[in-house]
């Protein structure tokens, strides 16, 4: 009995999709008729309609389904129509399974969730939600006493999610360009006076996808603003923004903007990098962000990643000598400050790791053999302070990365004592627990 019940409610509540966009059709044309008459055009809530109509038209295809529902609840919803083909397509790097209506494509992801879509037979071939909006602006514009701001607010609202849906749908398919209009329709609609809105996450989106798409103008005109607003992304934003302008070839204002958010955001890995490579292309020292790291420590002497970005500076210039002497500081100003003794046991180990990779491809016995004693030496230095890093953190994954390294230098020297051999069944018990 339940079962029968089910389907009925099922069927009552999904129509076919023609009868959908029949009905949609028709309210779309009562609608616009009533705009046209001059009896009812000055009324706010007959241009309410006809917004609600392009936005009901533009919703038939995917009527009833989202973005985030499971296969079995998008075939339920869909009960009525039928998958005319099934295939497995590539897109910005995924595989989905693309089940083919005949208005829509759906794409589903590996754990079978609908993540987007593409519509290929829309109601209208008009630009339905660019003429809801102008509908409800209309109607905003007319109602001087306020009655319908309620209702135009919400339809906004809507107005302006289909757009973030939208957005996302083209981007998982790859289409960044496409993405990144969807994104600014977002904010256009959002900063609307009604809805009043400043929307920080779609203007970042908005100047992602703009990057992706190589529109470097959209994606600088989008990303200024995100720092205009403060939304800066913990410094990212400041990097993005100077990738942009370094491809526009402006090398200067990238230049202008690494060292402003360099200055801001001084432990950054994105800034960072990114003004090491810049000084590097254009042939300058990198003197300029040196400064801008001994001001920063002067200001705040106990802070110390600070002396932990002067180390990765040092080590992106393979100084590992100074840039060791860097995390050391750090451990020094803060004993509990795992990035200190963490990256200077990584920066000994790396630079046995490259020894090593020398001593390979020397042909010399003396030569070989002193580069052994070199590698040993390091794998020697980088023991102590990872053990140290190792008792400083309990993030499963870091201290995961610290035992795996500690486990192969004790490896290499697990026949020298019983010490090491000991510490080596250590960390391989761990790993293997």
């Amino acid at each position: 009995m339940r079962k029968i019940f089910i389907t009925l409610v099922m069927s009552l509540f999904v129509a076919s999709s023609y009868a959908q966009s029949e009905a949609a059709l028709k309210a779309l044309d009562k609608a616009k008729s009533e705009t046209q008459n001059p009896k009812k055009a000055s009324n706010p809530a007959s241009w309410v309609k006809l917004g609600t109509a392009y936005t009901e038209c533009f919703d038939v295809p995917i009527s009833g389904i989202w973005q985030g529902a499971s296969q079995m609840e998008v075939h339920l919803m869909l009960k009525g129509q039928q998958v005319l083909s099934t295939n497995t397509v590539e897109a910005a790097g995924r595989t989905f399974s693309v089940e083919s209506y005949n208005d829509k494509d759906l794409y589903f992801d590996e754990n079978g969730t609908l993540v987007a879509w593409d519509v290929k037979k829309p109601v209208l071939d008009e630009d339905m939600l660019v003429l809801s909006y102008d509908a409800f602006d209309k109607a905003y514009e007319l109602d001087e006493k306020g009655s319908q701001a309620k209702v135009i607010a919400e339809s906004l609202k809507g107005i302006q999610n289909r757009y973030v849906n939208e957005g996302m749908s083209f981007y998982t398919r790859g289409d960044n360009a496409e993405a990144s209009e969807m994104f600014g329709k977002a904010v256009e609609v959002a900063a609307h006076p009604l809805v009043n809105m400043i929307d920080s996450v779609m203007i970042y989106y908005t100047a992602v996808t703009a990057s992706l798409a190589g529109d470097n103008d959209r994606a600088i005109e989008y990303l200024t603003k995100c720092i205009e607003i403060g939304y800066d992304e913990n410094g990212d934003v400041y990097a993005a923004l100077a990738e942009n302008y370094k491809n526009n070839k402006d090398t200067v204002k990238a230049m202008e903007l690494l060292n402003a958010g360099f200055a801001k955001y001084p432990v950054n890995q994105g800034i960072l990098v990114a003004l090491i490579n810049i000084y590097m292309e254009t042939g300058d020292e990198p003197t300029k962000l040196f400064e801008l790291l001994k001001t920063a420590q002067e200001n705040e002497p106990e802070n110390a990643s600070l002396y932990y970005a002067e180390g990765n500076v040092y080590v992106k210039l393979n100084d590992y000598e100074k840039a060791i002497a860097s995390y050391n500081k750090a451990s020094e100003i803060d004993p509990t400050y795992f990035w200190g003794p963490f990256s200077a046991g990584k920066t000994y180990y790396d630079m046995a790791v490259a020894i090593q990779e020398e001593a390979n491809m020397e042909m010399d016995d003396t030569k070989y053999n002193a580069l052994l004693e070199q590698l040993d030496s390091a794998l020697m230095s980088a023991i102590a302070p990872l053990e140290k890093s190792f008792t400083l953190t309990e993030d499963p994954e870091l201290k995961a990365y610290v035992a795996e390294v500690l486990k192969n230098i004790y490896f290499r020297f697990r026949d020298k004592s019983d010490e090491y051999k000991a510490n080596y069944e250590k960390y391989n018990s761990f790993l293997g627990n």
